[in-house]
């Protein structure tokens, strides 16, 4: 049985460390990292609402998964997940409002969706000339850009021209690229008229990760925090969505894999939230049982008898 012999850290001590060592110029530079604490209820709760104004004051986005509500054993289901929960309106207007200014044509009024037509008329520039040069930017940013899926590429060109060309009503947000990549599974005949091949399932997942780490870099973030409870599969029997002794193992593996593809997940930072269950609990399902994600995360060395807040797993207590 794992154990740490040192006392616990308290959360707004070990945030603060975690603050200013990665969030302040590491995660906006291009790193990523993935951490995990262990603790007690209350610790947990108070480290998931400091994380939320952590990422806000570093300019990252906060996304948090729970395991007890998104299938955490598979990559496909954490990015749907994910994907549900990110503002995509505010993303896209954001991005476009970065890639018209990089070219010269500063955003007539910065927060509001405009067409196409109406950006034509706010530069004194005909709508056909607005058009080509509109697709030549998008082209070189997006599709030309070899660190994002190819798929993914068509999916954020789909979604930028759906809000500079809206139908009747405004923009959609309700696509077939929306439902495509919250995991809704639109029919693939639908999907090729936005030049999208296939869906997305487990042996594409980590690429669209990849593509969306970046295209968040494009519209402006610093990055992307990544909250995961991993609670309720460590626990036998805890409400919600149940895990088998099997299904925490392929948890670990979508984990471990994550931890060895940081380098290609800039602005990344994966905080993953357990109880003493992940050491000291149900020995099929405990952290020594799969030994891949053991040797990444556990504090082998410690600076004497106490923890070490930059290690990849700590323990919390208030």
């Amino acid at each position: 049985m794992l154990e740490i012999r040192t006392e616990p850290l308290h959360p707004s001590d070990w945030l603060g460390v975690i603050g200013r060592e990665y969030f302040t110029d590491f995660l906006r530079d291009g790193g990523a990292a993935a951490k995990f604490v262990i603790g007690d209820e209350a610790a947990q709760e108070e480290i998931q609402s400091e994380c939320a104004v952590l990422a806000r004051r570093h300019g990252l986005l906060h996304a948090h998964l729970s395991a007890s509500e998104t299938k955490l054993h598979m990559a496909q289901e954490m990015f749907f997940a994910l994907a549900r929960a990110l503002p995509w309106d505010g993303l896209l207007q954001r991005y476009l409002e970065e890639l018209f200014a990089r070219h010269e044509h500063p955003w007539p009024h910065p927060g509001t969706a405009l067409s196409t037509i109406e950006l034509a008329e706010a530069f004194g520039i005909a709508p056909g000339i607005m058009t080509r040069h509109r697709d030549q930017w998008l082209s070189r940013d997006l599709w030309d850009d070899p660190r994002l899926a190819r798929d993914f590429r068509a999916a954020m060109i789909a979604l930028c021209l759906s809000r500079l060309d809206p139908q009747v009503g405004g923009a959609e947000v309700n696509t077939p690229v929306h439902q495509w990549l919250r995991g809704e599974k639109p029919p693939l005949s639908t999907l090729r008229e936005f030049d999208i091949t296939a869906q997305i399932n487990r042996t594409n997942a980590r690429a669209m990760l990849i593509s969306l780490c970046h295209f968040l870099r494009k519209a402006g973030a610093s990055g992307l925090l990544l909250t995961l409870d991993l609670r309720a599969a460590i626990r036998k029997g805890d409400a919600g969505i149940r895990y088998s002794p099997s299904a925490v193992m392929d948890l670990y593996e979508v984990l471990r894999e994550l931890i060895d593809g940081l380098e290609h997940l800039p602005g990344l930072f994966i905080l993953g939230l357990a109880d003493q269950g992940l050491i000291a609990g149900d020995r099929r399902r405990t952290l020594d049982t799969y030994k891949a994600l053991e040797m990444r995360i556990w504090p082998d060395v410690r600076p004497g008898d106490r923890q070490n807040p930059l290690a990849p797993l700590v323990m919390v207590s208030l």
